[in-house]
């Protein structure tokens, strides 16, 4: 008769403290997460001001394919394109874009100061809102 003899090393399965310790490192895991996520939306590092981001590459665009620049009395500014007259105006505190005079696009809400300051090779543009929105803009003439 032959002896059969099985060895213990051969296991395939897990064993019991093998399963609780990646059962705890899952739970630490799941417990940490949401707190996470609570510090970076506190902290505010996401950016909701995606409206004065739209409006600044618009009008920086804008400029750039601009033939000629003009301000109307401190509260209107145009730009001559290929594509027509393209103006910005303050109006009832949002600033609104017509192309043609045809139209109008609110481009910004609750704006506070819409200020230009004029030089001899470009103008400064200073606008603000009543939220997060304060920046400077340089346009060349």
């Amino acid at each position: 008769m032959k002896k059969v003899y099985v060895s213990v090393l051969k296991n395939n399965g897990f064993t019991y403290l093998e399963t609780l310790f990646s059962l705890s490192v899952i739970s630490l895991i799941a417990f940490i997460l949401p707190a996470t996520f609570g510090v970076f939306s506190q902290f505010g590092m996401i950016d909701t001001d995606l409206e004065g981001d739209i409006f600044l590459m618009d009008i920086v665009e804008t400029s750039r394919s601009a033939d000629e620049v003009e301000i109307d009395n401190k509260k209107t500014i145009t730009f001559e394109t290929e594509r027509g007259k393209i103006e910005y105006q303050l109006n009832n505190s949002r600033i609104v874009k017509s192309i043609n005079d045809e139209g109008f696009i609110t481009m910004l809400f609750d704006v506070t100061t819409w200020d230009f300051t004029e030089e001899k090779k470009f103008m400064k543009i200073k606008i603000k809102t009543d939220g997060e929105f304060d920046e400077e803009i340089l346009i060349k003439k």
